[in-house]
């Protein structure tokens, strides 16, 4: 008996660290080509980012998801499984009411797309500061909860995987860096043997 409940046991355990395979929102379907995944576990909203980073699929590090437009919010509320609310990438632990992306390729940026439940925010009970999805369970409506109101507030968290892309302030950077590669090398190219003696340490009497 003492045996069969310690395999009982372990399979609980197993199941319960085993999670369904990410499904992807298809660029054939109008999707990004990203890959989002629930997990139920119930977890603090800070816990929540650390362990949507500990994840890896197919390459890519995993970010608590960042919501940006209605179908990507619809097609993510959908694969948080039924019944459940689930944490999301967002915050305004900074300043009350201006709602930044904490995680991901947005991670700095003001959300502009808020589809909030009647009512919500509303910063209850001496301050909410982290975003939630699905706060009807059944629908793609957010929610403010957790942070110094809720201290102990628990819920699944949802993680979204994508390849890194420059961001546009990095594509700026970038070309801007290539550019001078490349009036270096005009220069290195005119005065050929001052740059060999640069590059020997020897100099001209």
């Amino acid at each position: 008996m003492r045996r069969t409940l310690t395999t009982l046991a372990a399979a609980t355990l197993l199941s319960s660290a085993a999670h369904a395979v990410p499904t992807q929102w298809t660029v054939a379907s109008g999707g990004n080509g990203h890959w989002y995944e629930f997990f139920p576990e119930p977890v603090l909203a800070e816990l929540a980012y650390v362990l949507a980073a500990g994840e890896t699929y197919q390459g890519m590090t995993g970010y608590l998801a960042t919501l940006t437009s209605a179908a990507e919010n619809q097609f993510a509320s959908l694969t948080v499984a039924q019944g459940n609310t689930a944490w999301l990438g967002a915050t305004d632990n900074g300043v009350e009411g201006q709602w930044v992306w904490r995680s991901g390729p947005e991670a700095g940026q003001t959300l502009t797309y808020l589809p909030w439940r009647s009512g919500e925010p509303n910063n209850c009970c001496g301050g909410e500061n982290y975003l939630q999805t699905n706060y009807d369970y059944n629908t793609a409506l957010w929610n403010d909860h957790g942070g110094p109101g809720n201290l102990n507030a628990q819920y699944g968290y949802l993680v979204e995987f994508s390849a890194a892309v420059p961001e546009p302030a990095s594509m700026g950077l970038l070309a801007a860096g290539l550019a001078l590669l490349a009036t270096a090398a005009r220069r290195r190219t005119r005065c050929p043997l001052a740059s060999a003696l640069a590059e020997t340490g020897a100099g001209l009497a």
